[in-house]
């Protein structure tokens, strides 16, 4: 009989604790000129990890937007706007089976997500300890791929250019290589 006080008495806190959002250390305030932020519309806690490149020339945004609730429940947005000959959105939720939102909650609670969401757009540039940037070769209409995490009113923003072709002289545990595994994690195909 006790066992089963202790185990419905810890029930509860296990599906509270699996349910709670981390307590994000964020560096800016939100852009509100930022397109793709002014598609998150977050509460309280919540959290949106969102994906996007510029498709090259700015002409439109390709955006994943991951959206974690307070309940418990992410949701998972296909977004694209379209900026030539005026502005035009598009909008896919996207299903997901429990175990790939179990998957997504253990991402946002690892230390590794934690540890990325220290960085800044400083930490991706070209030095000599990291080799960020190796591409000798510009491309004017390459896409610039973005990673931006939100929450209270805060965000990190992270723009890369190229990051397949510039990962290959960029060290192992490199900023890069994370923001290159941070979308594997995901399940995010990077351009360029």
């Amino acid at each position: 009989m006790k066992i089963l006080k202790l185990i419905l008495l810890l029930f509860p806190v296990l599906i509270f604790t699996q349910n709670s959002l981390p307590d994000l250390h964020l560096n800016d305030n939100i852009d509100v000129s930022n397109d793709v932020q002014k598609l998150l519309k977050l509460k309280g806690n919540e959290i949106a990890v969102s994906f996007y490149t510029n498709g090259g020339l700015g002409y439109q945004f390709t955006i994943d937007n991951f959206i974690y609730k307070e309940n418990g429940d992410i949701l998972h947005y296909k977004d694209k706007i379209y900026f030539k000959r005026g502005k035009k959105h598009e909008r896919n939720k996207m299903k997901m089976i429990e175990s790939e939102k179990t998957d997504l909650k253990s991402i946002v609670q690892s230390e590794f997500f934690r540890d990325f969401t220290k960085y800044t757009q400083a930490d991706f540039r070209y030095s000599e300890k990291n080799h960020q940037i190796c591409a000798t070769d510009s491309i004017d209409d390459a896409p610039e791929n973005f990673v931006m995490i939100t929450q209270n009113g805060k965000q990190n923003t992270i723009m890369v250019y190229l990051p397949k072709n510039n990962a290959k002289c960029s060290a192992e545990g490199s900023p890069l290589m994370k923001f290159i595994q941070l979308h594997q994690l995901f399940g995010i195909e990077l351009e360029g």
